[in-house]
């Protein structure tokens, strides 16, 4: 289990059970909290990608899943229009 700081911009994004690209791999999110979220890597995936090698405090590149981006940015949307 890896847990990340979440920036406070993507963190409408970042939902249980949703997904995350982190360093180009598409991984499904474990917890989340007020400031932190996390995946579960199983031996392969550390194996053949770099979450293996990665230490404390290293930057990675996290890229919001699009459908859930939509969905995200539409609800609030209609929120906003039926307040």
């Amino acid at each position: 289990t890896l847990w990340f700081r979440l920036p406070a911009d993507l963190k409408p994004y970042i939902l249980t059970k949703g997904f995350v690209g982190l360093d180009g791999c598409s991984l499904t999110i474990g917890e989340v909290t007020d400031d932190e979220f996390n995946v579960h890597l199983i031996p392969e995936t550390l194996q053949r990608t770099l979450f293996g090698a990665r230490q404390v405090g290293d930057e990675i590149n996290i890229e919001i899943d699009s459908q859930t981006q939509a969905i995200v940015d539409t609800v609030l949307r209609v929120m906003a229009q039926n307040k």
